[in-house]
């Protein structure tokens, strides 16, 4: 069943005069006008496939997700889950003092079975959210250590602070290298941080979220240097801090989003 076009009389009537005093093309018109009806659901069909993909809202969900191992001072190797069987091995190389820049390389790509993919991003998001925890805990053991100071300054009185104060230099200079030492050996220092792209030009350009911890997040641009994707930049250009609990309802959100939409595309894949 073909579609019909109306036109209104007076529109006919003008269009008829000035037609006919050009035959060739009317007969042109009269031409594409067959042919777009006899194609027209074709037509159609074409058009909604072309945006379909384009207003697609699981196209807006992650389509990465990477846990950085860093190695101080200035690298990084990452882990990348870019879907249910794709898994990639990264190293950021920081390239200006201030951490603003960064220049991330593609060593190895990996095509691991989906249990062994779920396995790795759940182990490493839980390393993640394991140090962010102890990191929270410190936090408020300084807080309150802190405030312990304080109550003792207004009962002691100033000359009792300075005694104080300088023992507390003579332990600190006693006991500088073993604490360094245990800090070198602290195993949350091996715990790796979320960093989670949207797209916003395909997978080409994309918006970062890196979660240094459950407080502190930075927003980065992430965008391929050369058609393979091996080479990418990465510049650092907003640093947030938000409340434990936002910070932490963002991050579960993100990870919802990437493992819905990209059971989304098992779910297209499979269907074709």
């Amino acid at each position: 069943m073909h579609s019909q076009f109306k036109i209104s009389n007076v529109l006919q009537d003008y269009l008829n005069k000035y037609f006919y005093k050009h035959p060739i093309l009317f007969k042109s018109l009269q031409l594409e006008r067959r042919a777009f009806e006899k194609h027209y659901s074709t037509v159609l069909k074409k058009i909604r496939i072309l945006f379909a993909d384009k207003l697609n809202p699981f196209n807006l969900c992650p389509h990465s997700i990477y846990f950085w191992f860093l190695i101080q001072p200035y690298n990084a190797i990452g882990i990348s889950i870019l879907g249910l069987r794709e898994v990639g091995v990264h190293w950021r190389q920081q390239i200006d003092p201030n951490e603003t820049v960064y220049l991330m390389f593609q060593i190895i790509d990996l095509r691991p079975p989906f249990p062994l993919t779920l396995l790795l991003m759940f182990s490493a998001f839980g390393l993640a959210i394991t140090d962010g925890a102890n990191r929270l805990v410190q936090a408020a053991q300084l807080e309150l250590a802190n405030e312990l100071n304080n109550l003792k300054e207004t009962i002691y009185g100033y000359s009792s602070l300075l005694v104080d104060q300088q023992e507390e230099v003579i332990e600190t200079t006693k006991e500088q290298e073993p604490q360094d030492l245990l800090y070198s050996r602290d195993p949350f220092t091996l715990t790796p941080r979320i960093s989670i792209y949207y797209p916003i030009l395909g997978r080409r350009t994309s918006l970062g979220l890196l979660n240094l911890d459950l407080r502190h997040v930075e927003i980065s641009l992430k965008q391929a240097l050369e058609p393979n994707e091996t080479l990418h930049s990465i510049i650092r250009f907003l640093d947030l801090y938000s409340p434990f609990p936002l910070q932490l309802a963002v991050l579960l959100l993100s990870v919802g989003l990437f493992i819905t939409g990209q059971i989304y595309i098992y779910g297209e894949t499979t269907r074709e």
